[in-house]
C-alpha cells in the first residue's frame, strides 16, 4: 500500500471497489465525449483508458477511503458500501460484498483503532462501512469512534431520503450511529487539533463538506464528490446528474481550484483511479491534474 506523508501525519488510501461507472451522457448532463477527448493528453492512462480500452462513453470509477494517522489518533473518511447491504439503484453494487475489513487489517488498522470517522456527505457510497450486521441488527463497525456528520447535511437527509442516492443507507448506515449516540452533529468550524478542519462545498449535497489535513507546511484537501473524475478539473461547471444543486457545485469546483491551484497543496479526491492523488495546476485557460510523485 501506498503512504502518502503530510508532514508528520500518514495517509493511506483504502479501496472498496473500482469499475467502469461513469456514463458520461448521463453522469454530466452538460458535459459530451468530445469534451474528453480534448483532455485525454494529461488524463490518459490513469483517469482515461488508452483508444481502444475500455467502453468509449464510459468513465472508470473508485469507491475508496482514506485512513490518516495524525497527532496519536486514527481517521477514516469516508465508509464506501458496506456489506450486506440490500440496495437497488445501481446494478454494480447490488448484493455486494468486498474485503474492505480484510484490506485495512493489513494495513494494521482494526476497527477498534479508529477514533473518528468522518463522512464528507451522506451518500450510499461514503456511509456503508458506518456499521455492519451482527445477530440480525446494524452496529457500529468502529465501536470506539466519534463519527462526524454535518449538521445541515444530517437535517437535510432527513427529509429527503428517498432519494436515490440514498439507497437505504439512511436507515442501515446513519441512524443506527445516533441511536447508539455515537455521532456528532458539527457545524463548519469543526476541527480535529490543530491538523484537520472541515470546509464546505455545498451543493452535491446540502451540507457536503472537504476535510483538510496539515502538518507543518504540508498541507492536503480531501474533496469527497466535489469532484467525481478529474475531467472537472478542466471542467469544473460540469455537476453530476447526482448533485442536489448543480450551480451551487460547480461553484464549490470554482472556489477549490482557485483555492489550491498551483499550490503545494495534495487534492486526494473520493472517486479518482489509481494513483488518485494530485495537485491541480493551470493548463492555458483550463486546469489539469497532475499526479502527486
Amino acid at each position: 500500500m501506498t503512504i502518502t506523508q503530510i508532514g508528520n501525519a500518514t495517509v493511506e488510501k483504502l479501496v472498496d471497489w473500482t469499475g467502469p461507472l461513469i456514463d458520461v451522457a448521463e453522469f454530466f448532463p452538460t458535459g459530451n465525449w468530445a469534451e474528453i477527448e480534448a483532455q485525454r493528453y494529461w488524463m490518459e492512462p490513469h483517469f482515461l483508458p488508452p483508444k481502444g480500452q475500455g467502453e468509449e462513453g464510459f468513465l472508470d470509477l473508485s469507491l475508496h477511503s482514506y485512513i490518516i494517522k495524525v497527532g496519536g489518533l486514527t481517521i477514516l473518511i469516508d465508509t464506501c458500501m458496506g456489506n450486506d447491504k440490500k440496495r437497488s439503484t445501481i446494478p454494480a453494487w447490488v448484493d455486494y460484498n468486498s474485503n474492505y475489513m480484510e484490506k485495512m487489517a493489513g494495513m494494521g488498522v482494526n476497527p477498534e483503532d479508529v477514533d473518528f470517522v468522518m463522512c464528507t456527505h451522506l451518500h450510499v457510497d461514503h456511509v456503508g462501512w458506518n456499521t455492519k450486521l451482527e445477530d440480525g441488527k446494524w452496529v457500529p463497525t468502529f465501536p470506539n469512534a466519534r463519527y462526524i456528520f454535518h449538521k445541515k447535511e444530517y437535517e437535510a437527509w432527513q427529509d429527503i431520503s428517498d432519494h436515490p442516492a440514498d439507497d437505504g443507507s439512511w436507515d442501515d448506515s446513519v441512524v443506527p450511529i445516533i441511536e447508539a449516540g455515537k455521532a456528532d452533529l458539527v457545524s463548519s468550524d469543526f476541527g480535529i487539533g490543530d491538523n484537520v478542519w472541515l470546509q464546505p462545498s455545498y451543493g452535491h449535497t446540502p451540507g457536503h463538506v472537504c476535510v483538510n489535513l496539515k502538518d507543518g507546511a504540508d498541507h492536503a484537501l480531501f474533496t469527497g464528490d466535489s469532484f467525481h473524475h478529474p475531467v472537472q478539473v478542466a471542467h469544473p461547471e460540469w455537476s453530476s446528474a447526482f448533485c442536489l444543486d448543480a450551480v451551487e457545485s460547480a461553484n464549490a469546483r470554482h472556489k477549490i481550484i482557485e483555492q489550491i491551484a498551483d499550490t503545494g497543496t495534495l487534492m486526494m479526491a473520493a472517486h479518482f483511479m489509481d494513483p488518485t492523488i494530485g495537485r491541480i495546476v493551470s493548463n492555458g485557460e483550463r486546469c489539469k491534474l497532475d499526479i502527486a510523485t
